[in-house]
């Protein structure tokens, strides 16, 4: 599987998605000796080791094995990968040599079945095409497994035994998904630009910090619903909602059925009450493990959770309950799966209780004066007979003070003050003197003060006084904030008993969060809500591309009608819309599986491709989508090959990876699966490029059945001119229309592009009219529109490429001339002079 961005120990037995635990069902875990105890505590809640002989018995199935760093390494798995020479009885043909290849150590390792040497460059490239080799977390794992497989063979067969060669033997590799996600990759969320992050314009938010991650969404079409979202989890939970969209029916048509509750006109109202008790929410689940560090943590600053963390308690339990009475208020919800949810979960004498439990306790506005947690009046009595007393140190300062400076001399005219410093105690402070640095008065010869410290002006002393005020009172602030840390402890320990309340409802805030965010992103770009079905049909009216219609002035919208193959199951078959083998329309005509679309540059067909994809992708979010009508089949991938993901750092060519994209696409595409290809084959020769394109489309429909529904755009007229792509009923072609006007003088209005697709193949292209409009110059695009006509008669170009023009014409009969009467020239005796008489130069 391809590596699940913002995955964590929680998707393991996630809530929202099926438990991977379930979905694999394993005998054995393999985890890295690093792992934290979080993610143990999710694999195996017993903390069973190998070996244990209870394992069979008690806790999970599977056993669980710590393994080194070192066989989760990227690098060390990708070989293990690539040495499994997978495939090499379909090729390749072709040896790619890059310096270094052939090795004394590799060279033994690169020799292929037929013993001819293949590169290792050339096995990567095999291996790309069977998974994704950027998943470098995924591939990790996968050397762990089959670094255990080695050892397993080597624990159960003799060296040499031959048995061993078929045991434990590894003969394909496939990447597969979780259950009830979609299949989506990095190529496809980058195609369709679902997520796309650019670089922050704000210098402050371009730093090395951990909190300034330096980019920010850019124009995608997560990117039109996250700013809707209001609280932490939320945007979170809508970050995964679009990277793994659903396919199970149940959970998408519940998002769906409360985005259309919340988008009736009479709940307007509960809509901006949720909106508002939302945005001052924050993540439970964040706030309590805080909490947690709080009181365990050593460090003197971490004795005591901070104000925020009690102040976000408290507001999470008021608005959770202002949540729950907004839902309680709404009429004709009662069926509504996310209000049953919060009904359920959201216990309002509990909730009430933590929030009474803090409120009756901290005092907030006097822990923001003193920046730390005070604890209010009447809690403790203890408390409050510290505090009274250490309120009344001032006067009684001023007594000691006055006691003191009787017997200082009254000609030092010195200022005494008695001050109190936390964990020093009661002090003497005494103007210093500049010369000696030394108080104008350390007490009396026959009981010197004792000196403890001095700053700029003063010298701070201890004498009998204040030391018998020290062990009377004591260091009365550190002892008033002990009991405020034992307060406060207490409070954290009572409400740490609410954590799972306070954590449920938090994910269930995000919950709502993220279907007011779908629902408000519905209202503000004109969505409808789609028709989920088990049919494997598209039939999209009016289907719209989200973000392109955000930067045009007008936008024209178009329909798609497209079916994939029935597969082996007959479920498909029990909708009225499939008659006999295929699904057909009213009028009896079969519904394509594969729709090629041709036409001139700039028409708009990458636009239709990926509108297409964009609206089955967001139905599968549980988003509605941009169109009039949609009846969407469950689909359990998309692929794309679209966008070329270029990197120095990948030692691949474009096409090359191309070409992977295609690889990987036919190797996981199923009946139910969506493939856009758009003009594949363009990054190499024309002839080359045509025939592979070709092969790409027979090789799908010749599927049959298992057929996948795919959307490809072309400008390789000649497979169909040449019968290379012979007609085929799950074969349709479209277009779309444009207005010539050749009589036109301006260039911009000789050709009107209409977008609007129709039915039937167009075999014009109209390139040199679109560089024109892209400022090519005239003489280049007029040679290109004679080139074109000779190439469209048949006639040989390189002939034509060999015809000089009239001012080419003209400069060799000049010369020819020239030559001609230089053989004929008589040399007088200047020779100069004859040169300059034959040139015709003065």
């Amino acid at each position: 599987m391809e590596d699940i961005e913002l995955g964590g120990p929680d998707l393991i037995e996630a809530r929202e998605f099926p438990i991977l635990k379930t979905f694999i069902d394993p005998t054995i875990i393999l985890v890295s000796s690093k792992f934290d105890d979080t993610v143990l505590e999710k694999l195996d809640p017993e903390r069973r080791n190998m070996g244990d002989g209870d394992s069979a018995v008690y806790g999970m199935p599977a056993l669980r094995s710590a393994r080194p760093v070192s066989e989760f390494s990227y690098d060390s798995a990708r070989s293990r990968l690539v040495n499994l020479k997978l495939g090499h009885e379909d090729g390749p043909r072709i040896t790619f040599m890059t310096p270094g290849d052939l090795t004394a150590e590799s060279s033994e390792d690169c020799m292929a079945g037929d013993g001819a040497v293949e590169s290792r460059q050339g096995q990567l490239l095999r291996l790309a095409g069977w998974i994704d080799v950027d998943s470098r977390v995924t591939v990790g794992c996968a050397g762990a497994v089959l670094a255990y497989i080695h050892r397993k063979r080597a624990a159960t067969f003799l060296p040499g035994d031959v048995a061993a060669q078929t045991m434990h033997r590894i003969s394909t590799i496939e990447m597969f998904t979780l259950a009830g996600s979609m299949f989506v990759n990095a190529d496809t969320l980058l195609s369709l630009q679902i997520i796309q992050s650019e670089s922050h314009p704000h210098s402050h938010n371009q730093g090395p910090a951990k909190a300034n991650s330096g980019s920010k969404e850019g124009l995608s079409v997560y990117g039109l619903f996250h700013t809707l979202a209001r609280t932490p989890q939320g945007k979170l939970l809508l970050r995964q909602y679009f990277l793994r969209p659903s396919t199970n029916s149940e959970v998408i048509n519940e998002r769906l059925d409360s985005i259309s509750f919340l988008l009736r006109t009479e709940n307007t109202e509960q809509m901006d009450t949720l909106v508002k008790n939302l945005s001052s929410i924050k993540n439970m689940r964040t706030v309590m493990i805080n909490l947690r560090k709080g009181i365990n943590g050593n460090g003197p600053s971490q004795r005591c959770p901070s104000n925020s963390i009690w102040a976000g308690i408290r507001l999470f339990a008021y608005h959770a309950l202002q949540i729950k009475d907004c839902f309680q208020g709404v009429i004709g919800g009662d069926w509504l799966v996310i209000r049953n949810k919060v009904m359920e979960h959201f216990h309002g004498i509990q909730l009430a209780e933590v929030g009474k439990s803090i409120t009756e306790i901290i005092d907030f506005e006097l822990s923001r004066d003193n920046c730390r947690n005070v604890v209010r009046q009447g809690v403790d009595h203890d408390l409050d007979e510290l505090k009274r007393t250490y309120e009344g140190l001032e006067s009684l300062l001023v007594q000691v003070a006055q006691h003191v400076a009787q017997s200082v001399p009254e000609e030092l005219d010195a200022n005494i003050n008695v001050v109190f410093f936390p964990q020093i105690g009661f002090l003497i402070a005494i103007p210093q003197d500049p010369i000696t640095g030394h108080g104008i008065f350390e007490g009396p010869e026959d009981a010197p003060w004792e000196k403890v410290f001095t700053t700029e002006e003063f010298a701070y002393y201890k004498n009998e006084n204040v030391i018998e005020m020290d062990s009377y009172f004591g260091d009365i602030y550190e002892r008033i904030c002990d009991r405020e840390i034992e307060i406060i402890h207490e409070l954290a320990e009572k409400i740490l008993q609410y954590e799972d309340l306070l954590t449920s409802a938090s994910d269930i805030c995000a919950e709502i969060d993220c279907i007011m965010a779908l629902a408000q992103g519905a209202r503000n770009h004109n969505l409808v809500r789609p028709r989920l079905t088990e049919s494997n049909i598209l039939d999209i009216r009016g289907g719209r591309h989200i973000l392109q219609e955000k930067v045009v002035p007008n936008f024209i919208p178009n329909d798609t009608l497209l079916a994939g193959g029935e597969g082996e199951s007959a479920n498909d078959q029990q909708e009225i819309s499939s008659v006999g083998p295929q699904y057909r329309t009213e009028d009896g005509s079969v519904v394509p599986s594969m729709i090629l679309v041709t036409g001139p540059n700039f028409s708009g067909k990458s636009v239709y491709l990926k509108q297409v994809a964009i609206i089955v992708f967001m139905a599968h979010v549980g988003s509605f989508v941009p169109a009039t009508r949609a009846d969407i089949g469950l689909t359990d991938k998309i692929m794309t090959r679209v966008a070329t993901r270029e990197s120095v750092s990948r030692n691949q060519s474009a096409f090359m990876i191309d070409l992977q994209q295609i690889s990987v696409a036919l190797n996981l595409a199923t009946n139910r699966s969506l493939l856009i290809i758009d003009e594949f084959g363009k990054g190499t020769d024309s002839h080359d490029g045509a025939g592979l394109a070709a092969g790409v489309f027979n090789h799908l429909l010749e599927r049959g059945d298992q057929c996948p529904k795919i959307l490809g755009a072309t400008h390789f007229h000649e497979i169909f001119e040449s019968g290379f792509l012979l007609p085929h009923e799950r074969l349709a072609f479209g277009h779309f229309e444009v207005r010539v006007d050749p009589q036109s003088q301006q260039i911009d209005e000789q050709l009107t592009y209409l977008y609007n697709y129709k039915q039937g193949r167009s075999n014009n292209s109209y390139g040199t009219v679109c560089a024109a409009l892209n400022g090519i110059p005239s003489d280049i695009t007029n040679r290109a529109e004679k080139l074109v006509l000779l190439a469209a008669r048949g006639e040989d170009l390189v002939a034509a490429c060999a015809v000089l023009s009239e001012s080419e014409t003209k400069d060799l009969e000049e010369a020819e001339d020239i030559a001609k009467a230089f053989f004929t020239m008589q040399v007088s005796d200047d020779p100069k002079e004859s040169l300059k008489e034959l040139l015709g130069i003065k």
